[in-house]
């Protein structure tokens, strides 16, 4: 027993990794990778200019703090952290693949409902960013 200790936290750090990996493919199974299989790209172009959005909420997964998003007349650009990078590559989601958006305003903070349409499945799709409620294209109807 005293023989396996010291090299205990050798042994704890690569079974944390992969435990993280893990857990963040499993997280990205809830929605971005239903996304995934329709509008992944192997990367945003550098001209895109992209914000970090406090709040998204994927299909079940939510997303605090850990998702960027650009918007060009194309559509939606959406990446993760590196370090979420199993199971989350980048987005490039076409406006015409969203539908309607509802706002639902609670205290403080109006949240953003709406739906992705990625081929025969459909993704729920919540934010809280107002410039990214400021970037949807007029031909997405907003019920405020």
């Amino acid at each position: 027993m005293q023989s396996v200790l010291p090299w205990l936290p050798l042994l704890l750090l690569p079974f944390l990794a992969g435990l993280f990996t893990l857990i963040s493919f499993l997280v990205s199974r809830l929605g971005w990778s239903r996304l995934a299989r329709q509008y992944a790209v192997a990367a945003v172009p550098g001209a895109v200019e992209r914000k970090l959005l406090a709040y998204v909420r994927i299909g079940f997964a939510n997303y605090k703090n850990s998702v960027k998003a650009g918007a060009t007349p194309q559509g939606l650009w959406l990446t993760t952290w590196k370090i979420f990078f199993l199971g989350h590559p980048p987005l490039c989601i076409p406006w015409s693949a969203f539908g309607p958006v509802q706002a639902h305003k609670f205290l403080w903070t109006t949240r953003y409902i709406t739906t992705v349409n990625s081929g025969s499945d459909t993704v729920r799709f919540i934010f809280t960013n107002p410039w990214l409620r400021q970037m949807l294209p007029p031909s997405i109807p907003v019920q405020e």
